[in-house]
């Protein structure tokens, strides 16, 4: 198997555009379908090894051990949301990223929450009827996640692993807050920087106007039908990676299609004849699992001389 490309090489000469992933088998399907990269989603990755929301209950070793599944079986470079560093002490972030990097990843997310996972922070409220503006949203002071960001890029050290800062702190302060965050990240080192909660052209433009290098756009969506951004409008402005939370409703609606037409049918009929027009070489490509590599390495192994 040859070594893959780093997501430094392919966002220095491209904007990347990439799914979140929460398994090898995502992963499959994310490289079959032709994008460069994949974001293992830490919300995803709960929902999968806990049968829950991200609510804190995954922990380093969940995530350390996900990373490495993945990162060897996938040849897409692969994105890890490494949460708040698994700890409240810079120490704690230097361990864990370490790992991380390790494992494979070509590339981390380390932002500045206070431990509280993402369901913690607005999932639950926005199910008890709460609009954004009314949620809170604390983050760790800026010196604190600094030392975080300092204790990661020491970890990543000698290996091909990106730290990219990630800041929710416009969700609290504002823009201007997130933005400052961003620069002081910057000055110490990281390579790309992230701002969780933009939406707008016009909050990407005063973002770049500020942090002018590499940064990645959070999880572009649409409403009403109309996309938030349009990737070609955002990528003069340094955002050169661009994630989407997709996969998960392929996935799910999918399965919850399949599942009734077989209770209701009492047969499989339906399954074996949906095949979602693709062609037999591209449902080979989902269903074979890269098999003949392997398959190619175990005839190498058993070869005597």
């Amino acid at each position: 198997m040859t070594s893959k490309i780093t997501l430094r090489e392919l966002v220095a000469k491209e904007q990347v555009f990439t799914p979140c992933i929460w398994d090898c088998r995502t992963a499959r399907v994310a490289e079959v379908a032709g994008y460069k990269a994949a974001l293992l989603s830490g919300g995803q990755l709960a929902e999968s090894v806990c049968g829950l929301p991200d609510i804190g209950l995954m922990t380093a070793d969940d995530l350390v051990q996900s990373t490495e599944r993945i990162c060897h079986y996938s040849p897409l470079p692969i994105i890890i949301d490494a949460d708040d560093g698994y700890g409240e002490t810079p120490l704690n972030a230097y361990r864990t990223i370490q790992r991380i990097a390790r494992a494979g990843a070509m590339a981390l997310t380390l932002d500045d929450t206070t431990g509280f996972r993402g369901y913690n922070r607005w999932g639950a409220q926005f199910a008890r009827g709460c609009k954004d503006g009314e949620i809170d949203h604390p983050v760790m002071p800026i010196k604190d996640w600094l030392a975080k960001i300092k204790a990661s890029l020491a970890a990543c050290e000698g290996t091909d692993c990106m730290v990219i800062a990630r800041t929710e702190s416009k969700l609290k302060y504002g823009l201007d807050e997130a933005i400052e965050r961003c620069v002081r990240a910057r000055e110490l080192g990281a390579e790309m920087t992230l701002v969780i909660g933009l939406k707008t052209l016009e909050e990407g433009r005063k973002v770049a106007l500020h942090d002018p290098g590499w940064k990645m756009w959070p999880d572009v969506s649409s409403r009403h039908g109309v996309p938030d951004v349009e990737l070609e409008d955002i990528e003069p402005l340094g955002f050169n990676l661009v994630t989407m939370h997709t996969l998960e409703k392929g996935a799910m609606y999918g399965m919850m299609d399949f599942s009734r037409h077989v209770i209701r049918e009492r047969n499989t009929v339906y399954v074996d004849r949906h095949d979602m027009d693709m062609t037999p070489e591209e449902r080979r490509e989902c269903m074979d699992m890269a098999v003949d590599w392997w398959l190619e390495m175990e005839k190498g192994f058993k070869k005597l001389n």
